[in-house]
């Protein structure tokens, strides 16, 4: 036998181990037919009935990829699955708990269509808020959880404080006597005192000392009585 034709199928055995298993014994038994071909026809038609065979071989591996097994034997081998990351759930903010800034009379109904006498300005107008009667000092607190979001001093409430509430509330204390217990950015808790009742408010300075108390969602004012009563309701 020729060296070349040796070294051949030495390359080519390599190849075999990862054919099927009948395609392997196949070539073994064409491998010994090869040696007696090549001694009766010569070098290069046994070469050439071997590339022949060994094509044959490759197309039924291609025809069947999901019998090909690992290393060249054994069982087949399984498809592996890729273990995807369970997502995290998002945290849901709980809804706000409501609770009055400050316990006294309302002096000043909440008016958001209807116009309403101001005794100060001289005018009616419209009055998306409540006026709460406290005494001079008195404690005024955080009507829910939430962060500070200003506090200021302006030309006609007065001084004024105003927190940000998850789901999109916010509330605003203004008239206050005091804004030294918060500052921006802090965190306030329902029931938390954060200013004082005073007379701060030039816009609203002939009524008594009083807390000019608003509430908003998502810009749009609404009557803090409707939250309370809700929730009032859904505890019963």
């Amino acid at each position: 036998m020729p060296e070349v034709f040796h070294k051949l199928f030495n390359r080519l055995s390599g190849t075999w181990m990862t054919l099927r298993a009948k395609a392997h014994g196949a070539a073994m038994t064409a491998w010994r037919w090869c040696k007696a071909l090549s001694a009766s026809l010569g070098y290069y038609a046994a070469a050439a009935a071997l590339l022949a065979l060994l094509g044959t071989a490759s197309h039924a591996y291609r025809l069947a990829p999901e019998e090909r097994t690992e290393g060249g034997g054994g069982a087949p081998m399984a498809a592996v699955a890729l273990q995807q990351p369970e997502p995290t759930p998002s945290a849901t903010p709980e809804p706000a708990r409501w609770v009055w800034p400050l316990e006294g009379e309302i002096l000043g109904e909440y008016a958001e269509k209807e116009p309403v006498w101001s005794a100060t300005l001289m005018q009616w107008q419209t009055h998306a808020a409540l006026d709460i009667a406290g005494s001079p000092g008195e404690a005024v607190v955080a009507c829910a959880d939430g962060t500070v979001k200003d506090a200021w001093s302006d030309r006609l409430w007065g001084n004024t404080i105003a927190i940000e509430h998850a789901d999109g509330w916010q509330s605003v204390y203004a008239g206050l006597n005091t804004l030294r217990l918060v500052t921006p950015g802090d965190e306030v808790s329902a029931g938390q005192v954060i200013s004082s009742v005073g007379n701060s408010s030039a816009c609203e300075s002939e009524m008594a000392w009083h807390l000019h108390f608003e509430v908003t969602q998502e810009g749009e004012p609404v009557d803090f009585r409707i939250l309370v009563e809700a929730q009032e309701r859904a505890t019963d």
